[in-house]
Order: C-alpha cells, then structure tokens, then sequence
C-alpha cells in the first residue's frame, strides 16, 4: 500500500507541474477562462494570461506540498523521524505558500475588475483552484 500512495503521490507532483509549465506558457487557458467564439477565432477574455500565470505560481506550491508529503511518506516507511519531522514542517510551509497564493491569485483577479467578478468564462478559475483544495485535502488524508 505504501507504494501506491508513494506512486499516487509522484503523480499527482508530476501532474501539478506540468499544469505549473502549461499555464505559464499561456497554453491550457481553458483551465481558467472559458473561450470566446467570434468571426475572426477563438479568443480567451482580457486578463487569461496574466491569471493564467498567478494560478501557475500556486500549482508550484501545490507541487512542493506534493513534494513533502511524499517525503513525509518516505520517512514513515523508513522510520525516520528527523526526516519525517523535517517533512512535517516544510510541508506547513508550502500549504501556506498554496493558501497565499491562492488568494493572491483571486484577489488579484478580483483587483483587475473592480470587485470579486468570475463572470465571462472566468468561472472556471475559482473552480480549477477549489480542485486543487480538494486533491490536496484528499492526499493529506492519504498520507497521514
């Protein structure tokens, strides 16, 4: 069993990363912005990219909190408990970082349109972000 939540675990690193990458790059915009169709192509609303990016910078600390509790599960398995410590701690820190930049992602998108506004296909920020609460809650309680 503890393979696969070592297993699960690398993946759902791996997943967050290349979301990280994708969204900075300004690629896979459908995660956050609904698209527009209009006569001349496919257009995503003002702002895609710049949100794109904020929700990058919190698909990285969901990465690093990924990252340490893979390490903490490591650490049980070892017996280690310095490092199982070390683990519990850093993983404190990058939920932090996640809760932060979530809200910085939110607020800021909020800033850029007067008021907390997730009309024009940008419902799908908050709930892309709600998903990563949820993944993460879900492999808190599958590593402790």
């Amino acid at each position: 069993m503890e393979i696969v939540r070592l297993a699960l675990g690398t993946l759902l690193l791996a997943a967050s990363a290349v979301v990280a990458v994708q969204l900075w790059n300004g690629r896979w915009q459908f995660l956050i912005a609904r698209p527009m169709q209009t006569k001349k192509g496919v257009f995503f609303p003002e702002g895609t990219r710049k949100a794109g990016q904020r929700v990058s910078w919190a698909m990285v600390a969901f990465a690093a909190a990924m990252a340490t509790q893979v390490s903490f599960g490591m650490a049980e398995m070892s017996g280690d408990a310095t490092l199982a410590q070390i683990a519990f701690v850093l993983n404190l820190v990058a939920l932090a970082a996640w809760c932060a930049f979530v809200l910085w992602a939110v607020l800021a998108h909020g800033r850029s349109h007067g008021r907390p506004y997730f009309g024009d296909g940008f419902v799908r920020l908050p709930v892309t972000l709600l998903v990563g609460c949820v993944v993460l809650t879900a492999s808190s309680y599958l590593f402790s």
